[in-house]
Order: structure tokens, then sequence, then C-alpha cells
């Protein structure tokens, strides 16, 4: 239970951020950086174990049966010794980085977010690094970047453009690598990480695992900011600076190195997988390091630091044996600890001056004694001086350059990168702390609280060379687990004798400290120079704008009011589809069922489909809107007339109720509109008429061909055999839609809660004037008196309903029922209490609806989980309450029957209501709790002609209704 427990540590973590910040304020980063301090604790107990080669694995069943043949989805932990690598490394560095926070950030109510979504961010990283099966590490790498979109963004207007940039380019990563890995699970026949990684599939199949190498490794290039995705990350610089660090140093861009490192199992020997990581990760190197030398902003020159060690480690791995990955799980601890130190430093910096602009730095080496020696120590260590930690690691990466084809080569490029890596980190030093010339008088050293924290990950890079006997063999576990190999051992060490990589290192130390005697004209010459015609970010505006281009080329055909342009479409790609599917299929023997019985069986159905045929030819030749509403739900009548002569009374009284409230629902509509469908032209009618004609013969080929008058399928017959034996039913039709299928209906259910939004957004976008006098019939005298018969109808049949509602919710287990007919059952009360007014009105609060619809979504998710009890997420669970036979589904089913309630009532309130939502009045009546603003008043009348003590009549021409016809007539 080590690794649910170390999860849980840090979901406390996230659960108290609040609660410690209301009470701490910003000192709430000192027992939150405790909690993760404890949480490495539990987790490095382990580390003993998992040396020995005995992973740590924990798992409950998620979802059964994803990808048939009895596959299921787990949420499965495990921690070997590359897990535990990188879950040691967002562990440690994230409490120094909260820690630090507590004495750098400001105080305030921003804190509360600050700490929470930071601590959702480790717990998100940790997820990632400890997931064992690909859909766990699909969702925890999109709270990767969730979390780190929150962050930036919540920095303000400064970093609003840089999170989405960050957004758009990290979510293609996920998109790249929920293609790779759904591919490799199918491949594989699991969902299992482990699994994967040993199947013999990807031997065997080498285009497919090619295909997936490439997928992965453009996700990991998005996240470990690899060109050309590498301009994301000096964009988030806008974030504070503890964001900066941990985003930096452990969190987003090492997830991307460890989907690498993960990977490099079975595409270790892949060609295409090494020269790509080879080529990116060099070329990232070179580039950004040169781009980090022309800034004069300390933060963003360390981000593009940051950009080009992530291009020495990429290669590295790309390299692809056990040195190099070993050296690139060693230059990636050296990195996370110099550099989560360098923006810390630069954090305290820009506290005590007030600017982290090299150009209006002073002297601050003599003002800040000890921010200036820990930021020499963590910028010697990433500039590779001996004999730092930072030495060490790119020592190793150049031993594996060595060993690599067309190593001469490789040295020579890695050489030109460590030199570029000497000059900026120079800048950093003498930029910040010598070579200003502003007047630093006022600044002074940081208290201990903020210096001592940020200081202590890069003075790690003084001890540990004294102490690397104690790095070998995490290195080794963490290769280990990418190889398989139980033998492989690291001995890495400051000296190796006069080898390559070692001349290569002396070279570019002696031409970096010979350049630090011409430093000032050349920073004078290029600083904040753009070097390219255009940025990663004016190609991605380009791209943006191209890409918007051309969705509106696309859209053009939809582009419109008029429901047609959106059906021609549709209906037109159906037709082509299904007469392509019959020319195709005319001549294959067996596609055409046999045994289907001849001619007409029933000759009651002759008529529903007489009520049918008559209703469509109505609708066809009348102009009247009110008309075709009717005909339409006479349409209805004989739909469901037919489903009840063939034996299926609760589909039956779905189907009436769904087309009585749709017929209420398009009589509210309607008022909106003109009395009369303007004249279509000639030629419209003949395209129409042909289209219609040949969807119809396409309908009926598909029902004949595709079903006709058959026997039972076999999964039909599995349904009625074995469905009541295994939930205890008799209605099987909804025992398939909420336990068989419950994530089909899941997600209808959601596209009931988004329809609700969709009519709120609509209803309230629409142009004022549409609410305003004219545009709704206004109530006449005896409006109150002639709704009166209904009025009282209602009163009596409401209560009827309201039970009838409640005893079809409860039977829909074992007879025609169910929660969305119940659902229905209730809405026609509400339909009917509005169609009983006498004016316009709300039947239930402005703010009801959404909440039923939300608490719908709401409970049905949440019921899921009830089924973890047996194993898996949905799975129902079933028992006796009382005598009487319940289950878990009855709970999901509530939720549907509040959803559905939520949708109708949105409906009725935003089209049917007498005040536009969201108008002054309409607030105050809200706020009384009224539930009928101002039912009996009439909207305001036109002035009255001085001759006739009637209301003037309406002129069309003055009319305001849009969309309105020279023949209508408006009352």
């Amino acid at each position: 239970m080590t690794l649910p427990l170390v999860l849980a540590l840090v979901g406390a973590a996230v659960a108290l951020s609040p609660v410690l910040v209301r009470f701490l304020d910003r000192k709430a980063g000192w027992p939150l950086g405790l909690v993760l301090i404890a949480a490495a604790v539990v987790l490095g107990r382990e580390y003993p174990r998992v040396a020995d080669g005995r992973d740590v694995t924990w798992g409950v069943p998620w979802a059964r049966d994803l990808l048939g043949s009895g596959t299921q989805v787990d949420f499965a932990l495990r921690a070997d010794g590359l897990s535990i690598f990188f879950a040691m490394l967002a562990l440690v560095i994230g409490a120094v980085v909260l820690i630090y926070s507590a004495a750098y950030l400001p105080s305030g109510k921003g804190n509360v977010s600050f700490y929470t979504i930071m601590t959702a961010f480790t717990l998100s990283v940790l997820l990632l690094v400890l997931a064992d099966d690909v859909v766990l590490l699909f969702v925890a790498w999109e709270l990767v970047s969730l979390a780190s979109f929150l962050l930036i963004a919540r920095s303000g207007s400064s970093g609003e453009a840089g999170s989405y940039r960050t957004l758009i380019l990290t979510f293609f990563g996920g998109l790249t690598l929920l293609a790779a890995l759904g591919l490799a699970a199918v491949a594989a026949g699991t969902t299992n990480l482990s699994g994967i990684l040993a199947s013999d599939v990807f031997a065997q199949r080498p285009a497919l695992t090619t295909t997936i190498a490439v997928l992965v490794a453009a996700s990991a290039f998005t996240k470990a900011a690899q060109f050309p995705f590498h301009f994301w990350l000096p964009e988030a610089m806008a974030a504070a600076t503890p964001v900066s660090a941990f985003l930096h140093a452990a969190a987003v861009v090492k997830a991307g190195i460890y989907l690498l490192l993960r990977f490099s199992t079975i595409f270790h020997d892949v060609p295409v997988w090494n020269t790509l990581l080879l080529v990116v990760g060099l070329f990232t190197a070179i580039m950004s390091a040169l781009f980090a030398i022309t800034k004069t902003d300390l933060k963003h020159l360390t981000a593009y630091s940051t950009v080009s060690h992530l291009g020495w480690i990429v290669a590295a791995i790309g390299v692809g044996s056990e040195i190099a990955l070993a050296a690139a799980l060693l230059h990636t601890l050296a990195h996370a600890l110099f550099k989560s130190s360098l923006f810390m430093l630069i954090g305290v910096v820009d506290h005590e001056a007030g600017t982290r602009d090299v150009r209006r730095l002073g002297k601050l080496y003599d003002k800040m004694p000890f921010t200036f020696g820990s930021t020499v120590v963590a910028a010697a260590s990433m500039a590779a001086v001996p004999p730092l930690f930072g030495f060490v690691s790119k020592e190793s990466i150049l031993t594996a350059f060595e060993e690599a084809p067309a190593g001469p080569v490789l040295l020579v490029v890695a050489g030109v990168a460590a030199l570029l890596t000497f000059i900026y980190s120079a800048k950093i030093v003498f930029g910040a702390f010598v070579d200003g010339t502003e007047d630093m008088s006022e600044a002074h050293e940081a208290p201990v609280a903020l210096w001592l924290p940020a200081a202590l990950p890069g003075l790690t890079s003084l001890v540990l060379p004294f102490a690397l006997s104690r790095v070998d063999e995490p290195l080794a576990a963490g290769v280990r687990a990418v190889t398989g190999d139980a033998q492989f051992h690291t001995h890495t060490a400051v000296w190796h004798g006069v080898t390559a990589p070692l001349l290569v290192s002396l070279v570019v130390v002696g031409a970096g400290v010979a350049f630090l005697f011409v430093r000032a004209r050349v920073f004078a010459a290029v600083d904040n120079r753009q070097l390219l015609p255009l940025s990663g970010n004016d190609i991605l505006v380009l791209l943006n704008k191209a890409l918007t281009r051309l969705g509106r080329w696309f859209g053009v055909p939809a582009d419109g009011l008029n429901p047609s342009r959106h059906l021609v479409w549709l209906v037109g790609s159906v037709v082509a589809l299904g007469l392509s599917t019959i020319l195709l299929t005319s001549g294959i023997d067996g596609v055409t069922p046999a045994d289907r019985a001849p001619g007409l069986t029933n000759w009651w159905d002759l008529i529903p489909f007489a009520i049918i045929a008559l209703s469509v030819a109505g609708m066809v030749h009348t102009r009247s809107r009110l008309a075709t509403a009717v005909l339409l739900g006479t349409v209805g009548v004989g739909m469901s007339l037919q489903m009840l002569l063939l034996g299926a009374p609760d589909v039956a009284l779905t189907q009436v109720l769904v087309e009585s409230l749709t017929v209420v629902v398009i009589m509210v509509v309607l008022r909106y509109q003109p009395r009369a469908f303007p004249k279509t032209p000639a030629r419209r009618r003949w395209a129409a008429g042909v289209l219609a004609v040949l969807a119809g013969v396409v309908a009926f080929a598909g029902v004949y061909g595709l079903t006709g008058r058959r026997e039972r399928s076999d999964l039909a017959m599995w349904y009625l055999a074995e469905g009541g034996l295994k939930t205890g039913a008799d209605n099987i039709v909804a025992v398939i839609i909420v336990e068989f299928r419950g994530f089909d209906t899941l997600g209808e259910l959601s596209v009931l809660g988004m329809a609700a939004v969709v009519i709120l957004a609509v209803t309230q976008s629409m142009p004022r004037h549409m609410f305003e006098a004219g545009t709704r019939p206004r109530p006449f005298g005896q409006s109150q008196l002639n709704s009166m018969p209904l009025r009282k109808a209602s009163a009596l049949v409401t209560p009827v309903l309201l039970v009838l509602s409640v005893l079809i919710f409860f039977r829909g287990h074992t007879a025609p029922g169910g929660g969305f007919v119940a659902a229905l059952v209730m809405a026609t009360s509400f339909a009917l209490s509005y169609l009983s007014r006498g004016a316009d009105a709300y039947v239930v609060k402005l703010l009801t609806p959404s909440r039923l619809a939300a608490w719908g979504i709401i409970i049905a998710i949440s019921s899921g989980f009830l089924g973890f009890v047996e194993g898996g997420f949905m799975y129902a669970i079933h028992g006796e309450v009382a005598g009487q036979h319940l289950t878990t589904s009855l709970i999901f089913d509530f939720g549907i029957y509040l959803a559905v309630l939520g949708m109708i009532t949105q409906a009725i309130n935003h089209l049917g209501g007498y005040l536009r939502p969201g108008t002054e009045v309409e607030n105050l009546n809200y706020r009384r709790g009224d539930w009928n603003p101002l039912p009996d008043v009439p909207e305001p009348e036109r002035p009255a002609n001085a001759a006739n003590p009637r209301p003037a009549p309406i002129n069309p021409a003055d009319d305001p209704k849009p969309f309105a016809s020279k023949e209508a007539t408006h009352p």
C-alpha cells in the first residue's frame, strides 16, 4: 500500500492547501513542503526492494472489456528504478520550491490558487511516473498540461498568451500520445504498460513500431520543449518564479524526458528513433543556447538554457546504449539541481533589486554576497566547470556520444553547444552581479528564509562529486528498469583519465575563460537581437490564421441560419454512402437476407404508416408554421403507435412524451417567427424533392437489407437469456441502457447537460428587441379567465403525474419504465403548468434548471465509482434492501432523471419566460424568490390613435421582429 499512500499524502496536501493558506497565508508553503518530504520518505523506504529488482506494484480494476476479449483497464501503479527516480525528483524539488515560496510570495488571497495548483501539479507528475496502465498514464499526462496552463494563466494578462500557446502545443502532444498508446495497446492486446513494453509484437511488426516511435517522440518533444515545439517554455516565464523553478526542473519538461526513457525499452534500437532524437536534441541544444545569449531578461535566458540542456538529454537518450541512458539520467538530476536553484536565485535578485533585466542592474556581488556565491556555484555547475556535479554529468554524456556511431562528429557538435553553455552561464553571473552600471545602493541581502532554500539545490553540486558512489545505484536501477539488464552497473567519477571528452571539456573551459575578456562587446552586440526572421510564436500565429481560414472555407456550406444549408450536406452524405453501398453489394451472394417473411404480416401496421404518410404530405404542402408544428406532432404519434403495435409500450410512452414536449417547445419558439414560411423557388423545391426521394430509397434499402422481418440476433438472444439472470431484472431494455451500455448512456447524459447550456447561451445571446413589445403575443383582457380550465385541470393532473413519475422511476428495473421516461412524465407537469398560465412565466427558479442538469451529471458519474467495490467503474452492484431488489444503477438512473428535467425546464424557462434572463427587473424578482415574475402585467402597448381609444394596429414595416417576411402578419 506504499504507492497509494504516497499519492494520498500529496492528495491531502492539495485538499489542505486552501485551509492552510487561510490560517497561514504564504507561510502555508512550510507545512505543504513537509508533506511532500514525508511522501518522499515513505517512497524512499521502498528503494532497497526496488534496487534488488523487485518492483512495487498496486492496482484496482478501473474499466472492463475496453478492447474486447476480457481486456480491462486498471488503476495500476508501479515503482521501479526509473519511476522512483523521477518521483523523488518531483517530491524533493517540489518541497524546496514550496518552502521557498513561503518567503517569496506576497501575502494575499491569490496564494490559495497558487498552493492548490502547485500541489495538484506535483500529484499529476507523480501519477504520471508511477502509472502502469497507458490509460492512467494518458490521463496524468493531460493533467500535467492542465496544471501548467493554470499556473501560467494565473499570472494575469502577462501570462494569458503564453498559457494558451502552452496549452495548444502540449495538447497536440497529448493527441499524438493518445494515438501512440492506442496503437500499442491494440497491438499488444493489453493496456498494462509493463505488458506493452514486454510484448514481442514490436519486434515482429517493424512498420508499426516505427510509427509508434515517431508518435511517442513527437509527444515527448512537446513536453520537453524540443524543436519545433521549443518556444512555449520561455513563454511560460510569465508565471511566478517558484512555478518556473518547478516547471523547468522537475515537472512538465521532465515528463517528456520520462516518456522517452520509459519507451526506450522497445525503441532503443529503432533507427528512426535514434536518428530523430539525436538530430533534434543536438539541434535544439545549439539553437536554444544561441537564443539564450541574446536575452537580457535573466528568466528568459535561463528558460532557453533549460531548452538547451533538455536537448543534451534527448540526444543522449537517442544514442540508446545503457551508458547513454545512465548519462541521460545523471544529467537530468544535475539539471534539476542547478536549474531549480538558478531560477529561485534569480527570483531573489528580482525580489531585492526590483528587476531581473541585466540592463537595469548594478553591481550586486557586495550587496548580496550569499546570493552571489550561490549563483556562481549553480551557474558554474551548469557551465560544467570541474569538479562540480554538472561537469560530471556533461562528461558522461560526451562519453556516450564518443561511443555512438559518428562519435567524432557528435563530440564536435556537443563541444560547440558546451561553449555556448559556458557563455550564457557567464552572462547570468556577470550580468546580474558584476557588469551592471545602475545604482544599487538600496539593495541588500535577502532574508535567510528566502535565499537559503534557493541556494540549497545548487550547492549540492559542490557535495555530490565527493559522494558519487551514492549516485551510482539509483542510476543503475533506473537503467535496469528500462533495459531489463539485471547485471548493469555504473561507475561515475570525476576523473577517468585523459580521454576525448576531457579534452573537449578543457578546450571549452579555456575558450570560455578567454571569452570573458571580450564579453562586454559581444553581449552589447547581440542583446535582444532576433536571430531569425520569424519566431516560433510568429509561426504559430500564422499557422493559426491559416487553419482559421481553412476552417471558414470548410464551414461555408453550413454557414447560415437556414437549417437546409446544414441538412443538405448531412443527408447528401448519407444518400451517397447508401447508394454506393447498394451498388457495390448488389452482386454479392448473401448480402440480401433470404430468410425474411414475405409480404405484410400485420395489417395494423398500415394505420401508423397512413398517419405518418399523410402528416408528411401535409407538411410538404403547407406554408403555415403552426400547421407544420401540429403535423410534426402527428408524425410522432404515428411512430409511437407503430412502437406500441410492435410490443414496446415503454418505448412508445417515451416517444409520445418526447413528441408532446417537443411540440410545446416548438410552439414557444414559433412566437419569434413569422406565421408563414417564405415562398420557396421552384428550382429549390425540385432539388429538395429529388434529395428527399433518394433519402427515402436509401433508408428503405437500409432497413430492408440490414433488418427486415428476421429472427432475433444472437446478441439479442443473449440479452434475453442471460440479462435477467445476471441482473435480476425483467426490463431488459432498461438494463441494457443503465448497466450493459452504461458508458454510452453516460455520454448521452453529458449531451443532455450540454443541451441545457446551449439553450441558455442561445437565448441570452438573442438581440434585445426580440424580447420587447411586439415580439410575443400580448396577454389580452380575458387571458387569465380563458386559462382557468387548463389551470384547474393542471392542478388535478399534476399530483397524478408526480406519483406516476415516481412509480415509473422505481419500476424501471423490472417493468417498463426508468429514469428517462419518468423525467419526461414529470416534465409534462411543468409543461402543463406553463401552458395554464395567462401570460409568460417561469416554471421554476432561474438557476434551478442548470442546477438540476449539473447535479444529474455529477450524481451519475459519482455512482459509477461505487462499482469499484466489485472491481470496475460503473459496475452495477445488486442487493436486497427491505425485501426489495435494488442496484447502484438506480442512482445512475436518478442522475438521468435530474439531467432530463433540467434540460426541459431550461427550454421552457428561457424560451417562455416573461423577461429576458439577466434584466434588472427579472433579477429583482428572482432575489425575492418569485417563481413567476410579473405574470399578469401586459407588455407595453403601441400608442393609441386620437380618434380611437384602442391600440393602433401594428404596421408590419415597423415591426422589429427579425427574419419576418412581407407576407407575415403579427398579432
